[in-house]
């Protein structure tokens, strides 16, 4: 029976770990670099699974335009957290998608394949339009405690930025990449 209370106890404290996040803070041109596509598209809710011991929430992400990578009109996207088999789980940072919304979204593809969005939250910019006809990619500010590259607290800050020269940043970081 204690062998069991323990087991539990070790459990639980994996499961409240995935609760809290830190995140690394990543500069638009880090994402950009670190990205393996990057896409403008409006998600689909497919379902969750559980994969180990995390539940990850599939969209199927309709894509109007590929900005870097492979080009694709569909791409499955993974997010942390999610509801499968009875049981839930709420991922910090985690990045929140609405069904038919215009997203520009910075992906990373791991070795087994699963696509996720990069940084968490930080990889998902809205795409909005303003009262002049102008298009934007904007992201709010994550809240999550958040670290530079040198593991020191910062804060972060909103990012907005015209699509037009979302376009025009991404080929240029891309055209200077090999300059480094």
């Amino acid at each position: 029976m204690r062998r069991l209370f323990v087991c539990g106890l070790v459990a639980l404290a994996a499961l409240v770990r995935l609760h809290a996040s830190t995140l690394q803070q990543l500069s638009l041109d880090d994402m950009i670099r670190k990205s393996t596509s990057i896409v403008r598209g409006k998600p689909v809710l497919s379902g969750a699974a559980l994969r180990g011991s995390i539940i990850y929430t599939h969209y199927q992400v309709q894509v109007s335009e590929t900005l870097k990578g492979v080009p694709a009109t569909s791409l499955d996207v993974a997010v942390l957290g999610g509801t499968s088999g009875g049981l839930r789980q709420n991922i910090a940072g985690a990045p929140r998608l609405v069904n038919g919304q215009d997203y520009v979204l910075f992906l990373w593809t791991s070795k087994t394949g699963l696509t996720q969005v990069i940084g968490l939250s930080q990889g998902l910019f809205a795409v909005i339009q303003d009262s002049s006809g102008q298009f934007s990619a904007v992201r709010a500010a994550s809240t999550e405690r958040m670290l530079n590259a040198a593991g020191q607290p910062v804060v972060d800050s909103d990012i907005r930025i015209l699509l037009g020269d979302l376009r025009t940043r991404i080929q240029t970081v891309l055209a200077n990449r090999g300059a480094h």
